[in-house]
């Protein structure tokens, strides 16, 4: 994407990764928190993908978002193909 901001920078061009996923959603009560370390609703889950993904992308000056339903699950990844200047 072109003339895009990333906090306080703007950058002439980003790339944006969609991963997208038809699962059941993330449940209503956890987004607001769904970054943090050790949140998750699997049993099985530790908790840490997504809070380790952030800080990795939050290293490279870019950002990570998602909106969620039932059935549309959208995590998408922006990060500056350039130095900031």
């Amino acid at each position: 994407q072109r003339q895009f901001t990333i906090g306080q920078t703007r950058y002439k061009l980003v790339i944006r990764v969609d991963i997208i996923d038809n699962g059941p959603g993330i449940p209503v009560d956890l987004q607001s928190k769904i970054f943090y370390p050790m949140v998750t609703s699997r049993a099985e889950g530790t908790g840490l993908g997504l809070s380790i993904a952030q800080s990795l992308i939050n290293q490279h000056a870019g950002i990570i978002e998602f909106t969620s339903e039932p059935g549309n699950t959208v995590f998408t990844v922006f990060l500056p193909l350039e130095v900031a200047k």
